[in-house]
């Protein structure tokens, strides 16, 4: 990929978790590539490729145990698809899957090759031609949904993610731009967060390297942030387990309150004061405890 990707690599876990959360369970059949629905987003670098450019633009896990791999074109090359094929055959030595290959083609695009013979070797990748969706119609249509406070369908989203690719009356940098200012209107944070993640992602080729760099920092600032009130949430019921305990034990439930300590998930402090209400001796308080910390272990 460009230069210009290493921004997004350098905050993989921002991007990643967020595309994946983004595009799970999602199917992008309304752009004509017919998959099972998508799992995750899967790592893109492929050491055993011999070539400059060493990472394909996505590859996604499917329900089916399939993968999908989608590149972004913003101009065609008959080369490209030698690279592509070269990306295919490391990603099946690693995962030993198959593997269907998609390649979006910007606006500027209106005639490609889709299937190359290599001898005894065919090798074919979808093309998807975003000329024919019209990019200005659409993003009226989404300004219009976000300005009055309507939910953004699957759908939506998906169109909000390809519009710097569409056919538009105003160049790419300046559509991915408006495309982020849309998204920063989503008043849930949560889904804010992943769509603005994932536009930066899709959107790296062709959009100014500084103001990937800003939106990044966005990204950070806001991912800071979440992270603290989880964590505040957090100590508000650990505390509240504690002064229950104290309450009802007094200094004997000092051992316990120093479990709870540790107990960092809130679904299972939730549900430990729920368990706790209903426990009559300490024994059996003591021993739920237990028991949420053996779980968290395991779920983490």
């Amino acid at each position: 990929m460009s230069e210009q990707m290493d921004i997004a690599y350098n905050n993989y876990d921002i991007i990643f978790r967020n595309m994946t959360a983004q595009f799970k369970e999602k199917v992008l059949d309304f752009y004509g590539i017919q998959t099972a629905p998508i799992v995750r987003v899967e790592a893109t670098d492929l050491p055993t490729i011999a070539v400059n450019d060493r990472r394909m633009d996505f590859l996604f896990l499917l329900a089916d145990g399939t993968y999908l791999h989608l590149e972004f074109q913003t101009t065609f090359n008959e080369e490209d698809l030698d690279r592509f094929l070269q990306y295919d055959v490391s990603a099946y030595e690693r995962y030993k899957k198959p593997i269907k290959t998609v390649v979006i083609y910007g606006a500027d695009v209106e005639k490609v090759l889709e299937q190359k013979s290599y001898g005894s070797v065919q090798y074919e990748a979808q093309a998807v031609l975003m000329k024919k969706y019209n990019g200005d119609a659409i993003i009226q249509h989404l300004w219009t949904k976000v300005e009055n406070g309507e939910e953004l369908t699957d759908l939506d989203e998906l169109h909000l993610i390809f519009l710097p690719l569409m056919r538009s009356s105003v160049n790419r940098s300046e559509r991915t731009i408006e495309t982020v200012e849309i998204a920063k209107r989503i008043k849930n944070e949560e889904k804010q967060v992943r769509l603005l993640a994932t536009i930066i992602a899709v959107s790296d080729k062709f959009i100014d390297k500084e103001y990937v760099e800003k939106l990044m920092e966005v990204l950070s600032m806001a991912r800071v942030i979440r992270m603290a009130e989880e964590r505040a949430r957090i100590n508000e019921s650990q505390q509240a387990i504690k002064k229950y305990l104290s309450a009802r034990l007094g200094l004997e439930s000092k051992p316990m309150q120093h479990k709870v300590d540790l107990i960092t998930d809130l679904y299972l402090l939730h549900h430990l004061l729920d368990d706790l209400y209903r426990a009559e001796k300490k024994e059996e308080m003591d021993h739920l405890i237990d028991i949420v910390l053996e779980k968290q272990k395991y779920m983490g």
